[in-house]
């Protein structure tokens, strides 16, 4: 995009939060509570956001058997060994009274007759502590609920369909931001910059996130100079909806949590064979075992069968109603499922306080790597972080002294070329096909390299051209995360996690650490088998 901050529209604000998911709701409630003039940018609408699609739930624990450090315990082994501790100890601690606030709030949680939080299962918790709504709906509900207290907070001014661009970004501080919005490219000044812009499946050819979901957040923030943090690791859900013609819609792991059971084409349950807690086994390792059965069978799914659940429908109403519209009865037939891309583990490196290694610079929510979600998400984890770390960055920034004005500076970009950029789907298409087959649940050298090539040449494909529309916005970010994804793939010889690399299969213990790169740091070395690959810098887990 090629722009001159002195001659564009101009919006300021104490703070500009980025995002309407959870984290960034949650962020723009706590700063106009603290009496900060907001502006909240959304690509979209203010319920669109992959927190309106989540089903399953909130991870607290609420249980009168359950308390912070069974949490903490669950998560930590989890993230296979790169869960920080402190981190994780802060989300299990801080989580239950930030959802005990939103409850107080107005959110509609299920709850028992005795109108305590009903609780519900999911994989790797040794605990019922999934705090839900609806059923299968809780992410709605967050959404909503935050959405309404945000609404009547008369410092929050909403900007939808206001796509952000770039960073502003001079001597190693933020103060804003270029946008486009209602077609006109404008700056959005403020002194503090949240970016809560959400994952990175949209990726993947196949996956359970909304179109927004291209990394557009991570990659601003390596193009301003951020540091990202684990970016091999991408969680793909066991279970999304696998049928011709049907979106991968999200069969949530409530179900299995509830007794649903994963079973191969020739009916037969497999998950006792591969690990004690069967179908509840971590994500990555349910997933990996379905790929594989799938994979024997020569099937692009297999099935969750769901009828032994008790009254499953009323459990499950939209993945019910879903299921049915695509003739699915899932109190009487089994569920055709596969695995599809869901989570981005890795993202913006930050400390406790959602601060990145740019001053006025915070993330949080899936755009962050705050060191909880380790190698593999537990399951419910990522409402939770979203509430503890859009709080903990709003209280930050709200504590900080307002520093110095910003009038004076202006940025400029100019010298690409404006044209049609008529291949733009093409390129899309390709790029999800390469990360699909070469970056999905197993991955290895030759295949990465066959990515990195593959995608070195849509680079040279689009360059030297600027980016004016959404979708020309969405390939330049989804082609700087692929390869930010591919080169941390690469370069980490082990499997761990969502990480499963078939020429190294084992996890070792020299890698359990986490990575940081930068554009700073990026620097091309030869690995023994010929391939480039990053350096990046080794930083310990906090134990």
């Amino acid at each position: 995009m090629n722009f001159d901050t002195r001659e564009l529209p101009k919006y300021e604000a104490d703070a500009l939060v980025i995002g309407s998911g959870v984290a960034g709701l949650q962020a723009a409630w706590y700063l106009a509570r603290a009496g900060k003039h907001v502006l909240l940018a959304v690509r979209d609408t203010l319920r669109d956001s992959n927190t309106n699609k989540a089903q399953g739930g909130i991870a607290a624990s609420f249980g009168a058997d359950d308390n912070p450090d069974l949490h903490l315990a669950d998560t930590l082994v989890a993230g296979a060994g790169l869960s920080d501790r402190d981190i994780s100890s802060i989300v299990t601690t801080e989580g239950p009274k930030d959802v005990q606030k939103l409850w107080e709030n107005g959110a509609e949680f299920d709850t028992n007759p005795d109108g305590t939080l009903m609780l519900g299962r999911e994989g790797c918790h040794c605990r019922s502590r999934i705090v839900h709504a609806h059923g299968d709906a809780t992410g709605a509900e967050v959404s909503r609920s935050l959405n309404v207290l945000v609404s009547k907070e008369k410092n929050v001014e909403p900007l939808e369909h206001c796509y952000v661009v770039d960073l502003l970004v001079r001597d190693g501080r933020c103060y804003g931001a270029t946008a486009i919005y209602n077609d006109k490219k404008i700056v959005l000044r403020a002194p503090a910059v949240v970016l809560a812009t959400g994952g990175t499946g949209r990726l993947f050819s196949k996956t359970t996130n909304p179109e927004g979901a291209t990394g557009s957040g991570m990659a601003m923030a390596w193009r301003a100079g951020a540091e990202l943090m684990d970016m091999e690791f991408v969680q793909f859900h066991p279970t999304a909806l696998s049928l011709k013609g049907c979106p991968n819609f999200l069969i949530s792991e409530a179900v299995r949590g509830a007794g649903g059971i994963l079973r191969n084409l020739k009916g037969e349950r497999f998950m006792p064979k591969y690990h004690e807690m069967k179908e509840l086994a971590p994500r990555d390792v349910v997933a990996r075992c379905i790929f594989k059965e799938m994979q024997e069978a020569g099937s692009s799914y297999i099935y969750l069968d769901a009828t032994g659940i008790e009254d499953v429908k009323e459990k499950f109403p939209m993945i019910a109603e879903t299921c049915q519209e695509y003739g699915v009865d899932i109190a009487k037939k089994p569920i055709p499922i596969a695995p599809a891309a869901h989570y981005m583990m890795g993202g913006v490196h930050t400390d406790a306080y959602g601060r990145t290694n740019i001053a006025g610079l915070y993330a949080c929510g899936e755009t962050a790597a705050t060191g909880l979600q380790g190698a593999n998400r537990l399951a419910s984890n990522s409402l939770l972080e979203g509430l503890v770390f859009g709080r903990r960055a709003a209280e930050h920034i709200a504590s900080q002294p307002q520093p110095e004005a910003s009038e004076g500076l202006y940025w400029q970009e100019n010298g690409l070329r404006e044209e049609p950029q008529n291949d733009t789907q093409e390129l899309t298409v390709e790029s999800q096909g390469l990360m699909t087959k070469y970056l999905g649940i197993r991955r290895d050298a030759e295949g990465i390299g066959k990515a990195l090539a593959a995608l070195d040449l849509l680079q040279r494909r689009r360059a030297g051209r600027a980016a004016m529309t959404t979708a020309e916005l969405d390939l330049r970010a989804r082609l700087t995360v692929d390869e930010l994804i591919a080169r941390a793939a690469l370069r980490r010889q082990e499997s761990r996690g969502g990480h499963y690399r078939t020429d190294y299969p084992e996890k070792q213990a020299a890698w359990a650490h986490h990575v940081l790169d930068s554009k700073a740091l990026a620097e091309q070395e030869e690995d023994k088998d010929g391939h480039d690959f990053w350096t990046g810098r080794a930083i310990s887990v906090m134990a």
